[in-house]
């Protein structure tokens, strides 16, 4: 165990530097995601300015939940958007060259193919969240920080979940991009606001089947002190960390199921 997390931060470490050595990228990817994501917080923004509010939720509050969902993301995309986007390495074979190592393949890939552009998605959430908490004026205990720390790593784990199953189709379809497109980039979208605006389906379908609601929603809500709004009871609250465990090990499953029927190209 000790061996396999000194083996993780080494590749980890070797992939951030050799990126890091391209500098002119690195910049351009990162102001690329500093647009993305900035363009899409002050849409969001615009919209809170005009409303006031999204359902019971104030528009610092939506900030916050947004927040959760930006740095979730970039933290998960770090390692497991090469999963994602598997489908070119088993194009061009490179997918072997992991089987032919004495290690985890899933370990390997994520290790080296570590993306430094992320780390803006860590300051641009983190950044959100203080500033909403502090405009909210949230009383910040270690027991609520505590919670919020392990429902944030649940969330990283249903991220992760996500980009590896809707991944691992590529090892029969080898391009499946647009499933990764529905189930992932497009439903995920829901949550960038309180599921409570939505009907009782959608509700549903957010927190039991696709379980995005646990990625923001939850988290947010269990920290911000408004855990009598969900239908479901206050209890999911608490959760976010559990269904993460859940559906990182339900997608890791996928993935072993994936790559026993995973057929070399030759290349």
């Amino acid at each position: 165990m000790i061996h396999s997390v000194k083996l993780f931060f080494s590749f980890v470490k070797v992939s951030m530097l050799t990126q890091m050595e391209y500098r002119g990228v690195y910049i351009v990817r990162s102001l690329g995601k500093v647009f993305t994501f900035g363009g899409a917080l002050a849409v969001l923004a615009i919209m809170l300015m005009r409303f006031q509010s999204i359902g019971d939720w104030s528009a610092y509050e939506v900030l916050f939940l947004y927040g959760i969902n930006i740095l979730t993301y970039g933290v998960a995309a770090t390692f497991t958007m090469p999963i994602s986007e598997i489908s070119g390495r088993i194009r061009n074979g490179s997918v072997d060259t992991a089987l032919t190592r004495p290690v985890n393949p899933l370990f390997l890939i994520v290790c080296q193919q570590a993306s430094a552009g992320y780390t803006v998605n860590y300051a641009l959430g983190i950044g959100v969240m203080v500033f909403a908490a502090v405009n909210l004026q949230v009383q910040v205990t270690f027991v609520s920080l505590l919670l919020l720390v392990l429902a944030i790593i649940g969330g990283i784990l249903i991220h992760a979940a996500a980009l590896i199953a809707t991944g691992v189709p590529s090892f029969w379809l080898i391009k499946s991009r647009a499933l990764s497109s529905i189930f992932y980039h497009e439903a995920s979208r829901f949550v960038d606001y309180p599921i409570t605006i939505y009907s009782y389906a959608t509700q549903f379908i957010l927190t039991f089947l696709l379980p995005y609601a646990f990625i923001s929603f939850y988290p947010a809500g269990l920290f911000l002190g408004k855990t009598d709004e969900s239908v479901f009871g206050p209890a999911v609250y608490f959760l976010p960390l559990l269904v993460g465990v859940v559906c990182f090990a339900l997608a890791y499953k996928f993935w072993t199921i994936g790559l026993n029927a995973y057929e070399s190209t030759g290349s």
